[in-house]
């Protein structure tokens, strides 16, 4: 089995978000938080003045943080590498 690469990818000044393969965590800002694939966590993205992403699960859990412009490519490719990882939603019966 080859090892997941980590996937990291800074918002701010204070945040860092990181992504071993298996749990989206959120160091700095003002808590860190964990956010395990099987909660099927998805990061959206507020452009503007205010700009902030927001990851946010299936169950509605939500976190928000402030991003800067800058760092927007590294955050996109982080929630793209994510949104490919997750397993695929079981059936309903």
């Amino acid at each position: 089995m080859t090892p997941t690469p980590l996937y990291e990818a800074q918002a701010n000044d204070y945040a860092l978000l990181s992504f071993d393969g298996r749990v989206l965590e959120v160091f700095g800002y003002v808590d860190d938080a964990r956010y395990h694939l099987w909660e099927r966590p998805c990061l959206e993205f507020r452009p503007g003045r205010m700009r902030r992403l927001q990851i946010i699960t299936k169950h509605g859990r939500r976190h928000s943080i402030p991003y800067d412009e800058h760092l927007l490519p590294g955050l996109q490719a982080l929630a793209d590498h994510l949104a490919r990882s997750l397993p695929p939603e079981a059936p309903k019966h």
